[in-house]
């Protein structure tokens, strides 16, 4: 009597209501498996229940249950998707009972294919090789992280991904990976670390790289992690047999098929992966890539000597003024981590913020080392906002990134140096033709074949030295001066 006239005044509906809102079933399991192989999944609700919960487990257009326990087990026998439904019944304090239900789908193939793409691949592209596979009966996993914005993470976004979604190359046959360079190996490495299972289950895998870069070249980089994971073979080629793959039956079909279309390939295995000890550099650089170093630290090491013998012969030769060698150096630098339009933002709001510093301080008449330390203190806190604020549209940076950001932060310091001493105009000149110096650089380490090159081919930053030898031994006028001289050149003339 008591029980009704509380449901009755809604004092206990409310918790009954509560209770019924948050009974979710959840199934946890495989999402694809080969035919032949027995499925397991698991069911559980997302709150503590008791022993009286009632599991009831169907295959989509059957009436039978396949398991009335926790658990359901069941071996397909042929390709295509299969449905599982998970029916919940919980019975209620009051009487009656609850029900509730989930499905999962199981995608039960053949051959299975992973295709792991970087941001700058098309999705209707990625939509149409999806079409091609299934035409074909081939499961085609298809990966690709969110668009990045910082040419550092791109790497650190796909070992992301190839750790949260590692179940995406257990059995598969081929992994495919269309990526810049080598990104796609390198997070390949990073994901396996520490996973004895995904690491075995490579061994027995074809790995191909989709690249526009020379074959060649790639390959000699790409020896490095094909010596850590050790796959039946790394296949280098065109996105023209992306298709030729998906529809042969094996990895030999099709490799006498894209021999047949005449399709550019070139194949790393056992017996073409050896590394040359005598190369000391190329020997270097294959060991950081196979311990997980990220490429693109690999590459700014790299290229920094190259990025010096740029400004050395943009100052010695043609004769523009920048803050030193080692302004713009880390100022091109930082271009390549954040990309060119975010640094140069990054850049005049660091001078900016110096500069308004300096000018509030002016009145205290503080010695020169405090006042320093005040402006990095306020350009420090100024990057920390910034840094929050890219974070809120989706923008974030590596360890590296910050950093070189830290280190561009001292930058405002020269700029005021500058100005004290030759004035405004002299400043801003020094200001733009170092911004000027550094987007050169950026525009050339950053080009495609470049990089390869030098990942492949380390020993050809030694030629920089001696570059920078004959740089040093330079005597003539500078492009500059003929142009400020002309006058008296003109007077010289006519004498």
């Amino acid at each position: 009597m008591l029980r009704r006239l509380l449901l009755s005044l809604g004092i206990l509906a409310l918790p009954l209501l509560a209770h019924a809102q948050t009974l979710v079933p959840i199934i946890s399991g495989p999402e694809d498996i080969a035919v032949g192989r027995t499925i397991v999944l698991e069911g559980s609700l997302n709150k503590a229940t008791d022993s009286t919960v009632q599991y009831r487990w169907y295959i989509l257009g059957k009436t039978q249950p396949i398991s009335e326990t926790v658990e359901a087990v069941y071996t397909p026998e042929r390709p295509g998707t299969l449905i599982f439904r998970l029916v919940v019944t919980m019975p209620q304090p009051g009487g009656g009972k609850m029900t509730s239900e989930v499905t999962h789908a199981v995608n039960v193939y053949v051959r299975k294919i992973t295709l792991v793409a970087d941001a700058t691949v098309p999705a209707d592209k990625l939509t149409v090789h999806r079409q091609v596979a299934a035409d074909a009966g081939v499961f085609l996993r298809v990966l690709q992280p969110s668009p990045s914005t910082s040419p550092l993470s791109d790497e650190e976004a796909l070992a992301a991904l190839l750790s949260e979604q590692n179940d995406a190359l257990l059995g598969a046959n081929v992994i495919v990976f269309w990526t810049e360079g080598i990104a796609g190996l390198q997070s390949l490495l990073r994901a396996v670390q520490g996973s004895d299972t995904l690491l075995a289950g490579i061994h027995s895998q074809t790995i191909v790289l989709i690249t526009d870069r020379s074959l060649n070249t790639l390959a000699r980089t790409a020896r490095g992690p094909y010596s850590v994971l050790k796959p039946e073979q790394i296949m280098l080629t065109r996105k023209e047999a992306i298709d030729t793959l998906l529809t042969s039956a094996s990895v030999d079909q099709f490799v006498q098929e894209i021999n047949r279309r005449d399709i550019e390939h070139v194949s790393i295995n056992a017996s073409t992966a050896g590394l040359r000890p005598w190369n000391l550099l190329s020997s270097l650089v294959n060991a950081m890539l196979t311990k997980g170093v990220p490429s693109q630290t690999v590459i700014l090491l790299l290229v920094l000597p190259v990025i010096a013998m740029i400004l050395a012969i943009l100052k010695q030769v043609i004769g523009i003024t920048t803050f030193g060698l080692y302004t713009p150096s880390i100022i091109a630098l930082s271009f390549l981590a954040l990309g060119w339009k975010l640094g140069v933002l990054f850049l005049l709001l660091i001078l900016f913020m110096g500069y308004a510093t300096r000018m509030l301080m002016k009145r205290w008449r503080l010695l020169y080392i405090p006042k320093v330390a005040i402006i990095l203190t306020v350009v420090s806190f100024t990057l920390l906002l910034l840094m929050g604020l890219s974070a809120s549209f989706g923008i974030t940076f590596s360890r590296e990134t910050i950093f070189i950001l830290l280190i561009m932060s001292t930058l405002s310091e020269s700029f005021m140096n500058l100005k004290t001493e030759e004035g405004w105009r002299s400043a801003i000149i020094g200001v733009i033709e170092t911004i000027l110096a550094s987007l050169l650089c950026v525009f050339i380490v950053q080009w495609a074949v470049f990089q390869s090159i030098v990942l492949a081919y380390p020993e050809l930053i030694l030629l920089t030295i001696v570059i920078d030898v004959i740089l040093g031994r330079w005597t003539g006028l500078r492009l500059v001066e003929y142009v400020r001289f002309k006058e008296v050149f003109r007077h010289l003339q006519e004498e």
